[in-house]
């Protein structure tokens, strides 16, 4: 029988309310709840952006108020994310029981209208030993 892989976490780094934020996947949650301004919709953005990150298919709006506007303040995935470098990770074992770290490396384009930079990587063979947080760079930190 052929197995399933499934995904183990969800680190957001830098993103609008979450500095450093491992959220650990549980087979059984199937719900994302929390109050107003929770970070629910960050949260599910960063997931999708790190699934599918091409900037073409991804069209993220404003749904805290009702009837939002185009003057609202969240201006879609640039609304999200906060000055400098974000990521956005996902923490996978594949169908081979092997760790596969997939994930976006982000950041708004200064001098650009809500632009952002997005850069897809991949990275295989980690041992679980290695915590999802220490594969990127701390902020102030080149790597």
């Amino acid at each position: 029988m052929i197995e399933r892989g499934k995904f183990r976490s969800l680190t957001l780094i830098n993103w609008n309310g979450f500095f450093a934020r491992t959220f650990d996947l549980d087979d059984l949650v199937t719900t994302l709840s929390g109050g107003n301004g929770a970070g629910k919709s960050t949260t599910m953005a960063a997931f999708v952006t790190a699934l599918i990150p091409d900037l073409t298919l991804l069209h993220f709006r404003n749904t805290t108020e009702a009837g939002a506007t185009s003057g609202s303040r969240d201006k879609g995935l640039h609304g999200k994310l906060k000055a400098g470098v974000c990521y956005s990770m996902l923490d996978t074992i594949n169908s081979r029981h092997q760790r596969v770290v997939v994930g976006v490396r982000l950041q708004q384009v200064a001098g650009r209208d809500r632009k952002v930079d997005i850069k897809p990587f991949a990275i295989q063979g980690l041992p679980m030993s290695v915590p999802t947080p220490q594969l990127v760079p701390a902020p102030g930190r080149a790597r």
